[in-house]
């Protein structure tokens, strides 16, 4: 990957993880929160728990731009689903992941 595609791919997870921080301080995203504190009781790291949590977002986000049948309670459910993630359905064309 040239630096240019890292530099791109750094700015994504640094957009992903500053929306997922919004939503962990926001009142209007509690079932978020209670995800985060969840997936910490478990003995995950907040850095490993934001870096999970951030994935979810951003899929969230490719299923929304899309205009895709996914809504925010669609989001919640997979939250649910962490640490585990089902990467089969939710990856580029090249079989990566988004995030």
């Amino acid at each position: 990957m040239s630096a240019r595609e890292d530099s791109a791919t750094e700015a994504r997870r640094q957009a992903m993880l500053s929306a997922l921080d919004e939503q962990l301080h926001s009142s209007d995203t509690l079932a978020v929160k209670a995800h985060y504190d969840r997936l910490l009781a478990l003995g995950h790291s907040d850095a490993e728990v934001r870096e999970l949590m951030a994935t979810v977002l951003a899929f969230y986000f490719w299923h929304t731009a899309r205009k895709d049948d996914y809504s925010y309670d669609d989001y919640i459910a997979e939250l649910a689903k962490l640490p585990e993630i089902d990467w089969k359905e939710d990856t580029g064309a090249d079989g990566t992941p988004f995030i």
